[in-house]
């Protein structure tokens, strides 16, 4: 688990847990591709250089975020697919996801 989540990519995570032959990895791999991109490449650059903010800068940089999130087109697709039409089948623009595209 350490090896996968640890790539310094989100493109690299998705090819190890590809290698990897466990059921876990599979789950995993199932719940990247049914997440928004966009969201996705925010979590993991948060995550990647929150290591060297304190808390309070920490969460002052995801209320920004946040802020700004909460704007875009994706979002917007996440609450329509979520709690407007219940249909949980969000279609998410294209985005940079490691080196490849995604689009769902």
């Amino acid at each position: 688990m350490d090896w996968a989540f640890g790539a310094p990519t989100l493109g690299e995570i998705e090819k190890r847990l590809h290698h990897l032959d466990a059921p876990w990895a599979a789950a995993a791999l199932a719940v990247l591709e049914a997440a928004s991109p966009q969201s996705l490449e925010i979590t993991h650059a948060l995550l990647a250089r929150g290591r060297q903010y304190t808390l309070r800068e920490c969460l002052a940089i995801e209320l920004a975020l946040t802020r700004t999130t909460i704007r875009t087109p994706d979002f917007l697709e996440g609450v329509r697919a979520a709690l407007v039409d219940k249909d949980r089948s969000p279609h998410w623009q294209r985005a940079s996801h490691g080196g490849r595209t995604l689009q769902s």
